[in-house]
């Protein structure tokens, strides 16, 4: 044992001393020592230790961790000294190649290459080898340790890969980014940073921040970085100076960079060109001054935004607007969209998109004021600057309402026209048809009458169907002379009608009906009173409602159901029933024309539904119908309010 301590610590010995155990034990006794040592040693770890002879092709001495390393033990590799060349990863021959060339030529080699181990595994190991050449400089041997670093090269892998990705991300994001040491000095930039100021990282790198910059921003930045030394993070407006002499502005996201100790150890700063939004806006403040003295003198409104939709400017003719209709004043820097109500900002914003693509956008919109309604001509155009770009957008608008009443003034009156000219037609229609049989029975009556052969008895029968026709014919002239009267709209009055009051005087005047028939009405009205001539509205509701009761299902009490909605400047009402229904398919396009009957079961002469829609219709509305047999009806009236 002190034999093999004395060559594991050969320091501690004399080389007297060493040479006295050599002639006293033999060289072969010392060397057998020695190398039981290192087997004692090469058992301890997992590195592998080998020897190689490379005259012979053989393996001189391997370690034991060799089976824990490539699965193969000591007896197996000696065996066979092929299966060391079989570990070789295949993608990795080539680097195996380059190394064996190297120590062919007497260098001491350190290579990292990958293993199959027996079972199919791999591995990453690295070698360091150093070769033996005989007296002829060819190689004779190589000595060497081979460990196992499969965990480091994952993690160094994956460290790239993160690295990579990362670096990607930065290259490619879309504003610049700018780190600074301690000493405001640049130790890192990206290739967006760099386009923008016209340098190379190189030409940037170790540089000092206040060199990029205009003179005119260097006091504030040097503010701003005694601020960031203290832990503030803000955003700030810097104006540089590029490579190519032109001056960039920029919107800076500054960030102190402060390590575990918290101390400062530089800034990060986002770096967002803004020199086209600076330039564009300058562009609109200079059109705005060009013409602004024109817009505040017009009869125009008029609110300049930039392309995000920001407002820039507007005239008071603009701001007197939105304070009159929408309660808001207009102020510079706010949304545009917040002054546009909820329902209709993707439609605005549907809008500016087009002027962005150089289209023209007009139309005319209404908006109500204390029960009056105002007019408005409206216009968006872009706003471009000496290269055709957009730089913002005009939004115009002009009160029309003279103009527009009178169009829609015309319109009514062409309309009016027009139905009246329809009706005539069907007005002429009814009196050579309607006029023409009673009076030809009567021509003909008359005739019989003075026939010299005609009895007593066939006078008085002749006088007889005489009285029946002209009572015929006063019928049919008293339902034209109603008819003409409803036409007379422009005599009437119109005045605040309440609608439930309404509907409880005709159930007064029809209480028998009511009572007799066990009718029953319900109503739900949303603003019940509305303006409009009363006694047209009375003559609406009274039909529809008798038609209701008079039209019901056999063995079923009458259930009406009348109601009111308002929406903008029209009410629309509703008369639901419970009563036999009608044919629309067969009847439907005749179901409002005059004399026209489609249950004879009812006593009644087709004029009262002819009569509603005539109303209705001078009243400015509209009348329709939905209805199936069996499962009752519903009028559905929409009037101006």
């Amino acid at each position: 044992m002190k034999e093999s301590i004395a060559l594991k610590n050969p320091d501690r010995n004399s080389q007297e001393d060493l040479m006295a155990k050599v002639e006293s034990q033999g060289y072969e006794n010392l060397a057998e020592n020695f190398n039981s040592e290192l087997n004692k040693f090469f058992m301890l770890v997992d590195d592998v230790f080998f020897s190689i002879d490379h005259t012979n092709y053989s393996l001189i001495q391997i370690s034991h961790g060799c089976e824990k390393l490539c699965g193969y033990t000591e007896a197996e590799l000696k065996a066979d000294f092929s299966l060391l060349s079989k570990l070789y990863h295949p993608e990795d021959i080539g680097t195996i190649e380059t190394n064996n060339r190297d120590l062919a030529a007497g260098e001491t080699t350190i290579i990292q290459y990958r293993i199959i181990r027996k079972d199919g595994v791999v591995r990453w190991v690295e070698s360091k080898i150093m070769p033996t050449l005989n007296e002829y400089g060819i190689l004779v041997r190589t000595d060497g340790l081979t460990r196992d670093i499969t965990e480091k090269k994952i993690s160094e892998l994956e460290h790239r890969r993160t690295e990579k990705r990362f670096r990607q991300i930065v290259e490619n994001a879309q504003e610049g980014i700018w780190t600074i040491d301690e000493n405001n000095r640049t130790n890192f930039v990206n290739k967006m940073l760099c386009d923008m100021l016209g340098y190379s990282p190189d030409e940037m790198m170790g540089k000092d921040l206040f060199y990029f910059m205009d003179e005119s921003c260097r006091d504030y930045a040097k503010e701003c970085i005694e601020r960031r030394r203290n832990g503030v993070k803000e955003d700030i407006t810097i104006c540089y100076n590029a490579k190519c002499g032109q001056q960039v502005w920029a919107n800076i996201n500054a960030n102190p960079i402060i390590d575990e100790d918290g101390n400062y150890k530089g800034s990060l700063a986002m770096v967002t060109d803004i020199t086209q939004r600076l330039s564009s806006e300058r562009s609109l403040k200079k059109s705005e001054a060009n013409l602004r003295a024109i817009f505040e003198n017009t009869d125009i409104a008029f609110v300049l935004f930039s392309t995000d939709l920001k407002i820039i400017s507007s005239n008071a003719q603009a701001r007197d607007f939105y304070w009159k209709h929408v309660n808001k004043k207009l102020k510079p820097g706010t949304n545009a969209l917040d002054y546009f109500p909820k329902h209709k900002r993707q439609l605005f914003s549907s809008i500016a998109e087009k002027v962005k693509n150089y289209e023209v956008v007009s139309y005319e919109t209404n908006y109500h004021l204390k029960n009056e309604l105002n007019w408005y001509d409206v216009k968006w155009a872009g706003v471009l600057n000496e290269q055709s770009e957009h730089i913002g957008i005009l939004l115009t608008f002009k009160d029309i309402t003279d103009k527009k009443v009178l169009e829609l003034e015309r319109e009514k009156i062409t309309a009016d026209l027009v139905q009246r000219n329809k009706d005539q037609e069907q007005f002429n229609y009814i009196v050579s048809h309607n006029l023409r049989a009673p009076v030809a029975n009567i021509t003909g009556l008359l005739e019989l009458f003075n026939d010299p052969d005609i009895t007593d008895q066939d006078k008085g029968f002749v006088m007889n169907g005489i009285s029946s026709s002209i009572k015929s014919l006063d019928n049919v002239i008293t339902d034209m002379n109603h008819v003409l009267q409803v036409k007379e709209l422009t005599n009437e009055t119109r005045e605040a009608t309440d609608l439930q009051q309404l509907v409880n005087d005709i159930k007064i005047s029809i209480s028998n009906i009511i009572k007799k028939e066990g009718v029953l009405i319900n109503c739900n009205f949303e603003g019940s009173t509305i303006f409009t001539v009363r006694s047209y509205l009375y003559s609406i509701f009274y039909n529809l409602i008798l038609n209701s009761i008079k039209y019901r299902k056999c063995g079923s009490s009458p259930v009406i159901a009348i109601k009111s909605v308002q929406c903008e400047n029209k009410i629309e009402l509703t008369f639901t029933d419970n009563g036999k229904g009608i044919d629309l398919n067969s009847h439907g396009k005749q179901l409002f024309r005059l004399y026209k009957r489609f249950d004879t079961t009812v006593e009644g002469k087709g004029l009262g539904l002819f009569m509603v829609k005539t109303q209705v219709e001078s009243l400015g509305g509209t009348i329709t119908v939905n209805s199936e047999l069996g499962q009752g009806t519903q009028f559905t009236i929409t009037l101006p309010v």
